[in-house]
């Protein structure tokens, strides 16, 4: 990464952490290891298209599963397959339980997937800065080095790190990015109460999306 690319790439992300309480002092030493790369990733599950969903294997007996309440609780909302879709928008889906009268108090989650920016595309050196680019180890090793919130996960697609800050499961595979917020309200005070753990929720939905064994 040339050194103007990662000046911007520290200055963007550590302008997006610091809104989220979570910075920390730049380790450069994380920053150019990428170890945490998966040397076993054995290719994807499910690739890549355009009109490919983010849930489509996902159900609601498997969420009602992992939330321990009953299937006619959850709502899965599969925007690719709405008219709510923009043109060329990344696949995603919403995820709701309701837990009460008032939507207010309903449970939300979601995946998306981000396809990965060729090189040769117009938007690539912002692409790869964020890390939806074709070289996109650095950019990983970037964002986790300066979240103190962030761990990497092994044996993961090629790569997977939670942020518990943004409560977010990010997976890399080939040609696209997988992020997971699995489904909570921090304003339901009988969820809250049960000191969830999200980072388990947020992998048994990966498993159950079949984007992982």
């Amino acid at each position: 990464m040339k050194l103007q690319q990662l000046l911007y790439a520290i200055l963007f992300t550590v302008l997006l952490i610091s809104c989220n309480g979570d910075k920390k002092v730049v380790d450069v030493s994380q920053m150019t290891d990428t170890s945490f790369v998966n040397k076993n990733f054995k290719g994807n599950l499910i690739n890549y298209s355009e009109d490919m969903s983010a849930c489509e294997s996902i159900s609601a007996k498997d969420i009602a599963s992992m939330y321990n309440v009953s299937e006619d609780k959850i709502v899965i909302n599969d925007i690719t397959k709405t008219d709510r879709r923009q043109p060329n928008s990344p696949p995603s889906c919403m995820f709701y339980i309701k837990t009460g009268d008032n939507d207010f108090e309903w449970l939300r989650g979601s995946m998306s997937i981000q396809p990965e920016i060729k090189k040769n595309d117009t938007a690539y050196e912002i692409a790869k800065a964020v890390g939806n680019g074709e070289e996109w180890e650095e950019a990983w090793a970037l964002n986790k080095s300066i979240s103190k919130s962030s761990e990497w996960i092994k044996d993961m697609g090629m790569a997977a790190v939670w942020n518990q800050k943004k409560v977010e499961l990010k997976i890399k595979f080939k040609g696209y990015n997988l992020s997971i917020y699995p489904i909570k309200n921090s304003l339901n005070k009988a969820e809250v109460a049960k000191n969830r753990d999200y980072k388990s929720v947020a992998i048994a939905m990966a498993k159950a999306s079949r984007f992982i064994r």
